[in-house]
């Protein structure tokens, strides 16, 4: 028999690997992380795409918004790219399903249709704006803060391994220079969650906070299921756009928070 890895069993083998790193790496972390205790001021998250505020951020809005405490939520793009070349879905199709997706999603975790804000970036390219689509688009990030004035702001992670996250996060940042406002910063990861190696440079470079919600993680999970069209398939595809242990790895009852020394 041939020593070679089929090709069957290499991606299997790959996501065995990723997983016992991400157990790993968790584990780090939460030795080295302290329990995150919310004020009961307001919350704003800014996601960059739909689903991103429910995969990082699900349990902490649940509880922030049981206890009666104002959460918003910003998305940045129209997260029309999710499904480019399907023959079927054309990318305006995909926004509406995706903020209607949005919507649901918030809907089951308790907050209102009316504390969620579409800034409707062109998805894709948050990292590619030219010199007056960036600079329009910070100028309505900055009158977004400023009119919420939140005392906590949760962003992407700087170094989430997604393109369009680390344009969100950079995005945010001036846009806050240029709201002049300072609220709390804490950062959340979505793609580094999933390919735990991404967390390495922040280990020591960030104190790191841990939610736990146990009694509630069907909230979250019910939430996270109201993303039809990223984690099951679009006909004629057969497999969802996100990976398949993707689900898995948000469906828990813990959350990590990055907060940066000034």
């Amino acid at each position: 028999m041939s020593t070679e890895t089929s090709p069957r069993i290499r991606p299997r083998l790959k996501s065995v690997l990723r997983g016992l790193l991400r157990t790993s790496l968790l584990s780090l972390c939460r030795l080295r992380s302290r329990p995150y205790l919310p004020d009961a001021g307001p919350m704003l998250i800014v996601a960059p795409h739909q689903d991103d505020c429910t995969l990082g951020c699900g349990g902490l809005i649940f509880k922030k918004r049981l206890a009666g405490q104002p959460v918003d939520i910003l998305y940045l793009t129209d997260g029309s790219a999710s499904h480019l070349g399907h023959p079927l879905l054309i990318p305006a199709e995909i926004s509406t399903r995706r903020k209607n997706e949005a919507r649901l999603a918030h809907q089951r975790l308790g907050v209102d249709a009316t504390s969620l804000f579409f800034l409707d970036l062109p998805d894709s390219r948050l990292g590619k704006l030219d010199t007056l689509e960036r600079a329009d688009a910070v100028t309505r990030l900055a009158a977004a803060l400023a009119v919420r004035a939140p005392s906590t702001l949760l962003l992407p992670l700087r170094y989430d391994g997604s393109s369009e996250h680390q344009a969100g996060f950079t995005l945010v940042r001036d846009a806050l220079d240029r709201a002049s406002i300072r609220p709390r910063l804490l950062e959340y990861p979505v793609w580094s969650l999933w390919s735990a190696r991404l967390l390495l440079p922040t280990l020591g470079r960030a104190r790191i906070y841990r939610f736990d919600f146990p009694e509630y993680a069907p909230k979250k999970i019910h939430a996270l299921d109201a993303y039809v069209s990223q984690f099951e398939p679009t006909p004629p595809w057969d497999t969802p756009v996100l990976p398949d242990d993707f689900f898995q790895v948000f469906a828990g009852s813990r959350e990590f928070f990055w907060e940066y020394k000034l």
